[in-house]
């Protein structure tokens, strides 16, 4: 016996006169409740268009709150939702048709928050646990205490009545025009939950547009709906009834469940005269009692909702398509920006700039070029020599040196990342999607501490060459070498190597940029050789390359965190194949 179905009750699986409840279905319904949870949208990016999150919303809750536990429990109690507009009188009705005051009614509105499922004491296990509505916690009573103020529209108040005949429940719902965006959504919610509805409206309410925008949707899933005209005046329902005949007719429901409600003094307990909803109540009471019939609502239905689930999903699948390829695009500017602050940054690493202004004045200071390069006509051999013997002394600190290089890259990288950051922003709030997704990213743009991130990258990097040249000088004459010299001005001098292309450098520039490199390279040449100098200064250049690709980079992912939180081609693929599987198991049937 399947757990989730009362004892004693047939599962769908065993005898399904809809033709839809097969286990392939259910399977269907359950991968794209899934892939629906997946898929994500920018919110509303259009203004006045239709928002696909909410259609998604709907079409998750649809799934839940009917679709899977009608194709599961073919043979449960037909679900009757009461739904229309502000002060039709739907919970009198449905009091009315109970017998007793078991849902709030009055004058103040909102009167209806919290739902009320009336049912038959015998079929409560189908409404007690979550078979439809599993979003709604459950509340139970015997009865409305008028004096009570239920407010909770997140859930659903069971009240097991014998007014109710078994095999049918009653559920009153918010108004479908409340002033509360919470009632609205939650109505919508229950009707679409619904095995069929009873939908009130009155004499001067009939053709308003909001009721009739719902039953539209309704007759195109092939909702049975009885539409309930409440308080006619006496000799005007040969006036209204053709007109409303007409609209029903052209909207695919049946004139034939139409009730007509006299305007008339309630009863002393508030109830509408039982002949005035006789017909009504009989009506209800034959489909509990016929099971044939009962079950024909259903299947009917639940394949016009397959139907329409089916339509609505490539509206979605389309808005999904559409919404991909412009942030895609979106995403696409932003790399290609990124990368362009990483070009830029890498350029000025070897056109030579690096080494004008304070990095050269420090690296003179360093290694006693003031004069040296005045020399700058000697040959490169005698320049080495007296680097060599400026050396045989105690060296001079580095720091300063370091210092400059930190400051010189610095300065590149936070300009090019800033000015990236800026110009995304630009092109993107120039879009709609694009202004929307901003509202998501982390601000301010680039981040506070983007001075902190330059710094530590550039450590970073400074880090790694003295390492590489601690790792070079590891054998024991290059380590008295390295003893004479300091790791740390050796380093320096790689670092100085690394900015050592003279490109874009004119004039003066290039002689004493060129020659105080040509210094430096030397020095090294003379201590590890000159293959392995070429070498480590490679190393050093694609480490720098990398600790700056990696800066930039995290702050390109500013902008791709909230494009990848919407892009999936795997879940369109994934929705593609799951619509092709609700259309061959009965969705467009």
């Amino acid at each position: 016996m399947d757990p989730k179905l009362p004892s004693g009750q047939p599962s769908a699986q065993q005898h399904d006169p809809a033709g839809v409840g097969t286990a392939a279905l259910e399977n269907t319904l359950g991968r794209l409740e899934n892939i629906l949870q997946r898929l994500q949208f920018v919110h509303n990016p259009v203004p006045g268009a239709p928002d696909p999150a909410v259609l998604r919303s709907q079409l998750i809750n649809q799934i839940n709150d009917y679709l899977l536990p009608r194709s599961q429990n073919a043979h449960a109690p037909l679900l009757a939702v009461v739904g229309g507009s502000t002060g039709a009188g739907k919970s009198t009705l449905v009091n009315s048709l109970v017998g007793a005051t078991v849902t709030r009614a009055g004058a103040i509105r909102p009167t209806t928050r919290t739902p009320v499922l009336i049912h038959h004491p015998q079929d409560a296990d189908w409404f007690t646990g979550d078979r439809v509505l599993p979003t709604l916690t459950r509340l139970q009573g015997s009865g409305y205490d008028t004096g009570a103020t239920l407010q909770r529209t997140d859930a659903l108040l069971l009240i097991p009545h014998e007014g109710i005949p078994q095999g049918v429940a009653v559920l009153d719902a918010p108004d479908i025009d409340s002033v509360s965006d919470e009632n609205r959504t939650l109505s919508t919610q229950l009707l679409s939950a619904a095995d069929l509805w009873l939908f009130v409206t009155t004499a001067n309410r009939y053709s308003d547009a909001v009721p009739w925008a719902l039953l539209e949707k309704a007759g195109q899933r092939a909702v049975t709906v009885s539409v309930v005209l409440n308080r006619v005046p006496h000799g005007a329902v040969e006036q209204i009834r053709p007109d409303l005949v007409r609209l029903m007719e052209s909207n695919a429901l049946d004139p034939a469940l139409l009730h007509t409600i006299h305007e008339s003094d309630l009863g002393a307990n508030g109830l509408i005269r039982h002949d005035q909803i006789h017909a009504l109540q009989q009506w209800l009471t034959g489909l509990a009692r016929n099971t044939v019939e009962r079950q024909r609502v259903a299947a009917q239905t639940l394949r016009g909702a397959l139907e329409q689930l089916a339509m609505d999903l490539g509206t979605l699948r389309q808005a999904a398509s559409d919404q991909d390829a412009q942030v895609r695009d979106l995403e696409e500017s932003a790399t290609r920006r990124f990368d362009q602050a990483l070009d830029k940054t890498l350029d000025s690493l070897h056109d030579g700039s690096l080494l004008r202004g304070e990095i050269l004045a420090r690296w003179q200071d360093f290694v006693g070029a003031g004069e040296l390069m005045r020399g700058i006509e000697g040959t490169v051999g005698r320049m080495r020599d007296k680097v060599a013997g400026f050396f045989t002394g105690k060296p001079p600190a580095t720091h300063k040196v370091e210092n400059a290089i930190e400051t010189g890259l610095h300065t590149v990288l936070v300009n090019e990342i800033t000015k990236a950051c800026q110009e995304v922003d630009r092109q993107w709030i120039g879009t709609a999607f694009g202004t929307e997704l901003l509202l998501e990213a982390p601000v301010p743009r680039p981040a506070a501490d983007l001075e902190d991130q330059a710094s530590q990258t550039i450590r970073a990097w400074q880090k790694d060459v003295l390492e590489m040249i601690r790792t070079e000088g590891a054998g024991k004459r290059k380590t008295a070498r390295l003893a004479a010299f300091g790791v740390n001005g050796l380093a320096v001098a790689l670092m100085v190597v690394v900015f050592a292309s003279t490109a874009g450098l004119t004039g003066v520039e290039v002689g004493i940029a060129g020659g105080s490199a040509v210094v430096g390279q030397k020095l090294l040449e003379a201590i590890f050789g000159e293959d392995a100098v070429r070498r480590m200064a490679q190393r050093a250049s694609i480490m720098l390359k990398d600790h700056c690709r990696q800066l930039i980079e995290r702050n390109r992912q500013i902008y791709t965190t909230v494009t990848a939180r919407v892009l999936d081609d795997s879940v369109c693929a994934e929705l593609d194949a799951q619509i092709s599987g609700l259309a061959g198991n009965g969705g467009t049937a």
